[in-house]
């Protein structure tokens, strides 16, 4: 008998400090902010909320940078990390290649970006504990591209995008495979980089048009037609539908800006996809 216990506390004790391992690495994950971490194909770097217990899942924010910059500059964006903070969230910021996203009909195609975005997730959940209830993916320009991209392509993981100053490049895609995805668009009306309208790269590539962009993702979503409609400072005014398939919802919001997300944005996204989830849920 007295052998038995013995056995049963090694047992037990295996048991407690496998665990202990275990949230040393969700813990401990040998990269962040400064220190880039590593996967099969890519890079990125991340920042945990401010005051994080280190053990309770996170909800994460993927934010895919603008052209020729690095997830180093999304990690000094000190508006988008106020608010992450302010939301619990995970930050993590995706390396391109060389400065780049291979969005569809753009001009880059080094990498398979939504395969490399499928497998980001993993990686991160390997060294967090998160929340996969509450992926968000947002990302400016080139990368505002790269999340509408991952929307229409792959969209059922996340819980919400909020893409700033980007959309689809042409030829708009004439379907999505993903289900119905919630989200939240901001463009400036004065935008020269990526008007509204789109503009033609090198006589080459072409950007696509804004508002066409989200009348395709109206259209995927099966949103009905009616509409709200607010508005908010420098001209802001939002188009809302809240009527659409699976509990998605979608807002377009203009503003008298240009290439940049208008002040106050960040924390105004995350309450905004905040509202949808518990909409969803309670619905």
């Amino acid at each position: 008998m007295q052998r038995s216990h013995i056995i049963l506390a090694a047992i037990v004790a295996l048991v407690l400090t496998s665990s202990l391992i275990t949230e040393s690495r969700s813990a401990e994950p040998g990269c962040g902010p400064d220190i880039a971490c590593t996967l099969s194909g890519g890079s990125y770097h991340a920042r945990p909320p401010t005051g994080w217990d280190r053990v309770s899942p996170l909800p994460v924010l993927f934010y895919y940078h603008g052209y020729r910059q690095t997830g180093r500059v999304v990690m000094g964006m000190t508006a988008l990390a106020k608010a992450a903070d302010d939301a619990g969230a995970l930050v993590v910021a995706p390396n391109g290649i060389d400065g780049s996203w291979s969005v569809r009909g753009a001009p880059s195609n080094k990498r398979d970006d939504i395969a490399f975005a499928a497998d980001l997730i993993e990686d991160v959940a390997r060294r967090w504990p998160i929340d996969r209830n509450l992926l968000w993916v947002s990302g400016f320009s080139l990368g505002a591209s790269m999340a509408w991209d991952i929307a229409c392509l792959s969209g059922d993981p996340y819980a919400g995008f909020f893409p700033v100053s980007g959309a689809f490049w042409r030829p708009h895609p004439v379907s999505c495979p993903a289900g119905p995805v919630t989200m939240i668009h901001v463009h400036g009306r004065g935008d020269k980089i990526m008007p509204l309208e789109g503009r033609t790269i090198r006589e080459q590539w072409r950007q696509g048009d804004v508002l066409q962009s989200f009348e395709i993702l109206r259209r995927h979503n099966r949103c009905e037609a009616t509409e709200i409609e607010r508005t908010g400072p420098k001209g802001l005014l939002c188009r809302e539908w809240d009527h659409c398939a699976a509990g998605s919802r979608l807002a377009l919001c203009l503003y008298d800006g240009g290439h940049a997300a208008p002040k106050g944005w960040y924390p105004r996204a995350f309450d905004w996809l905040n509202g949808a989830v518990k909409a969803k849920s309670a619905g």
